[in-house]
């Protein structure tokens, strides 16, 4: 017996086991399938499949070798010649050796700066394509954003609709039965039957609107989409915990936008030393080793040392406009920076003042609903004791379903508007 005990608790114990597993690994699926349907993991999504991001990557790269080319302009250049002529016996200026190699190493030992300058110039650009990158992102994700809006927007709306033609079908019921009792006429059948086309018709449209904001949406994420992990895993506001102060500058700080146009200013001022150092002369020291000689047949290799000191001024006095055109370029960009600076900031305060706003309205609409609905049934109880009219009831009915609407797009538009303002403080890469 005790024996036949410890059997039947083992297979309890096992049973027990065995469940338990199969609730982790349920959850677990669960909570892989939530992550992949929220927000952030569309936006994530669309990264992986977008080719313009892939492009961004691969420009990338090859900037990255247009730095090293320029960090190379610091060492040596390294040369080799090879020679060989054919000349007549008369021909005095060629009685030795009919072949001549060379080897060359030259050592630019001051340019004026112009090599320095170069390398500011590359990393500029390097830095100008890296903020490109995160605009093409920041753009990918705002579309992503956008079309989940609407996506989510006609979801609450089909909500709204289907829950009110509920309703009026339930009250055409209601009021045929009162017209075959002889308590009703047949124009306010006529009015429930306009209300419900219309409710049909708002139906029709945010059913066409809800497929197309999906298809959208999947067209920018590259996958199908499970519609129900969708409505289950329905992103809310992005919770912004700054102080105003500190998120504009924040913002300021990260804004892609004035990085790269940071850059470029950096880079036009690179420009413009690199162009200027044509100015000054560029010594630079080289030595050469000489195998064979044109002209004495019993030469030894020869081993040279030259101390050269050259300039290049271009075409009369091209050099100066040149520098006087990089010296405006500079400029130009720079006077953007400050536009540049400006647009963010109006922008900034436009989506948190509306951040705001829309949290107020939410509050007051849902207040607002709460009264409308209790309005609603008052009337409804009411015009069956003949105290109030029909179409008081059908009014109160459209007043709710307004009201409801009205809460959708709010909801939606401060979903976006957080969205966006988290994008704008945080970055692209933190959300």
């Amino acid at each position: 017996m005790p024996g036949l005990y410890c059997v039947s608790m083992s297979l309890v114990l096992c049973r027990f086991l065995l469940v338990l597993m199969l609730i982790i690994f349920s959850s677990s699926i669960s909570a892989k399938d939530g992550d992949d349907y929220s927000l952030t993991s569309l936006i994530y999504k669309a990264f992986n499949y977008h080719s313009s991001i892939k492009s961004q990557d691969a420009l990338l790269y090859s900037v990255k070798k247009t730095v090293e080319t320029a960090k190379w302009q610091y060492f040596p250049a390294l040369s080799v010649s090879a020679s060989q002529v054919e000349a007549s016996e008369r021909d005095t200026s060629y009685v030795a050796d009919d072949k001549i190699i060379s080897l060359g190493i030259d050592q630019v030992l001051w340019a004026g700066g112009g090599i320095d300058a170069g390398l500011e110039k590359a990393r500029a650009q390097l830095n100008i394509r890296r903020f490109n990158t995160l605009i093409t992102k920041r753009d990918l994700a705002l579309n992503v954003i956008r079309y989940y809006g609407i996506w989510y927007g006609s979801y609450l709306k089909l909500k709204v609709f289907a829950s009110s033609k509920k309703e009026h079908e339930s009250l055409k019921k209601t009021i045929t039965n009162r017209i075959q009792q002889g308590l009703s006429s047949k124009s306010d059948l006529s009015f429930v039957q306009a209300r419900l086309s219309q409710v049909g018709l708002d139906l029709v449209i945010a059913t066409t609107n809800h497929k197309n904001a999906l298809l959208k949406l999947e067209e920018l994420i590259g996958e199908p989409l499970d519609t129900e992990l969708l409505i289950k895993h329905t992103a809310d506001d992005y919770i912004i915990n700054n102080d105003k102060e500190v998120a504009l500058n924040q913002t300021l700080k990260i804004d892609p936008s004035l990085k790269i146009l940071l850059e470029q200013a950096k880079e036009a001022h690179s420009n413009y030393k690199e162009v200027k150092s044509n100015l000054y002369p560029t010594l630079k020291l080289r030595f050469e080793k000489q195998w064979g000689s044109y002209t004495n047949a019993d030469a030894d290799n020869e081993d040279r040392f030259f101390l050269e000191l050259s300039s290049n001024f271009g075409a009369g006095l091209s050099l100066l406009s040149r520098i006087e055109s990089a010296r405006l370029t500079e400029h130009s960009i720079l006077l953007d920076l400050e536009t540049q600076k400006n647009t963010t900031i109006q922008k900034f305060e436009s989506d948190w003042t509306s951040y705001q706003s829309l949290s107020e309205q939410k509050k007051l609409l849902k207040a607002a609903l709460l009264s409308v609905k209790k309005i609603q049934q008052s009337w409804y109880r009411q015009y069956l004791n003949g105290r109030k009219q029909w179409i008081d009831v059908m009014n109160s009915i459209r007043e709710v379903n307004q009201l409801e609407s009205k809460m959708s797009d709010v909801i939606v538009e401060s979903l976006l508007t957080s969205w966006r303002l988290a994008i704008s403080i945080k970055g692209v890469g933190a959300i």
